[in-house]
């Protein structure tokens, strides 16, 4: 069941056709909302979530199975709406400001003085150099609204389920 870009833009369009202002996703190209969808959907895939996937093979996180949420039962047949929405709504931030996560490209440099007599180093706050983002949730903490019934840790590897007996 795999979907493509054109019918999670079409999602994207009717979920933004609903929202109070839409104007920031309206005013991007179908190649804009295409690149922030599939950086949306990375982001979003690298968290860890409750449950299983529903197919060994399958190239992303969801859909899920054998976990419940408010009582209802993760289908392997749909994508909860609220990891959609989260999906739409960093697409829309990414495709407004798309430093977000890389930061600034540090024309300056980092460092505006550095001595040697006495070791005094005085950074140049104007500009940062090229950095990463760990967790798009520093970022973004309103992502916890839609995803956080379904996480179960931040984005990575290093975290582990711990099962007492």
């Amino acid at each position: 069941m795999a979907a493509t870009i054109d019918a999670t833009i079409k999602g994207a369009n009717n979920y933004f056709a609903t929202v109070p202002d839409s104007s920031t996703w309206d005013d991007k190209t179908v190649d804009q909302k295409k690149r922030a969808l599939i950086s949306a959907t990375r982001w979003i895939d690298s968290f860890v979530y409750y449950g299983d996937r529903c197919d060994d093979g399958q190239a992303l996180k969801f859909p899920r199975n054998n976990y419940q949420v408010d009582g209802v039962e993760l289908s392997c047949s749909t994508i909860p709406l609220n990891i959609k929405y989260a999906q739409y709504e960093l697409a829309r931030a990414l495709a407004n400001d798309t430093d977000v996560i890389t930061g600034t490209t540090g024309k300056e440099g980092n460092i505006s003085e550095a001595k040697l007599g006495d070791l005094e180093v005085k950074f140049n706050t104007a500009s940062q150099g090229t950095g990463s983002v760990n967790n798009i949730l520093d970022v973004y903490p309103w992502l916890q609204s839609y995803l956080g019934a379904y996480m179960l840790g931040g984005a990575g590897s290093f975290q582990m389920r711990v099962v007492r007996g």
